[in-house]
């Protein structure tokens, strides 16, 4: 009776252990390896781990509309290391990945941290139509040495330019060369 009670009491012990509550994981163990963008700025904390990344989640988004004005996409970023970097300098490259088009490095950038041992980077890009045309598929990436730390996808979008279809000739283009 007295060893029932006690494996009952063991098996209860190791039951309520079990269904304690897990640790929060910090928000570089559930993004490590990922870029994230928005078009708007992350925050730089929360109240909790927990309320941090559910607010990246919500933020995050993969597709952003030219601002026809100015003729450009602001793209900000948090990219996260699955391990703290001895470095203070990284680097950003934009691939255009579009489906049916060879994949092409399109722009780097250097990034600087505040110090070594970080394991996250907030920033923003801004993406000139002019140097990289509209609706296109881009990768992101964040390295170090030639080591990818942090990958990342999304598409800028916008009004293709449209061709009138109407082609004007000069006089010269109309004048035969004299070899007919």
């Amino acid at each position: 009776m007295r060893a029932t009670a006690l494996a009952i009491l063991v098996s209860l012990v190791a039951l309520i252990g079990t269904s304690a509550p897990a640790q929060a994981q910090p928000p570089e163990a559930v993004f490590g390896g990922k870029v994230l963008t928005s078009d708007k700025r992350y925050p730089m904390s929360a109240k909790s781990a927990n309320a941090y990344i559910a607010a990246l989640r919500k933020q995050s988004k993969s597709n952003f509309q030219e601002d026809k004005d100015k003729k450009q996409w602001k793209i900000h970023f948090a990219a996260f290391f699955k391990k703290p970097l001895n470095d203070v300098e990284v680097q950003a490259k934009l691939y255009d990945i579009t489906p049916g088009q060879p994949r092409v490095m399109m722009a780097s950038f250097d990034q600087y941290l505040d110090e070594r041992g970080q394991r996250s980077l907030v920033s923003s890009m801004v993406l000139e139509r002019k140097q990289f045309g509209v609706n296109k598929q881009l990768m992101v990436t964040i390295e170090s040495h030639g080591t990818v730390l942090a990958t990342g996808k999304f598409k800028i979008l916008g009004e293709a330019e449209k061709a009138s279809g109407k082609v004007d000739f000069s006089e010269e283009d109309t004048k035969g060369n004299g070899d007919e």
